[in-house]
């Protein structure tokens, strides 16, 4: 619940302050795109896989939250983001099983 909230959160956040202040558009659309969301969607898995394990549906969760972003605020011409975002947030999920995996093997970890 509280991955689905906070992703939701950032992914729509630059788009409302773009609507909020039109003369920022320039700098933060490929900001939003390329940096921020990428680095959310790499990151947020990571610490979930890290608590809970390996859960395969993590990566199909974060992509489509973008599905909605993409609607509201984008056209079709962004859904190659939600292929990066998928395949970010699978090898997070990767990255944080193997952590969790880790520590349970050694809990001094």
């Amino acid at each position: 619940m509280i991955i689905g909230i906070s992703t939701l959160v950032v992914y729509n956040a630059i788009p409302i302050i773009n609507l909020i202040f039109p003369e920022s558009i320039t700098y933060t659309f490929l900001t939003d795109l390329w940096i921020v969301n990428n680095l959310w969607a790499l990151i947020v898995p990571i610490f979930f896989c890290m608590k809970y394990g390996f859960k395969i549906y993590i990566p199909f969760f974060v992509a489509g939250l973008f599905f909605l972003t993409m609607y509201m605020f984008y056209n079709d011409s962004v859904m190659i983001y939600i292929i990066s975002y998928f395949i970010l947030s699978f090898f997070g999920s990767l990255i944080g099983g193997h952590i969790n995996k880790r520590k349970n093997i050694n809990p001094s970890l």
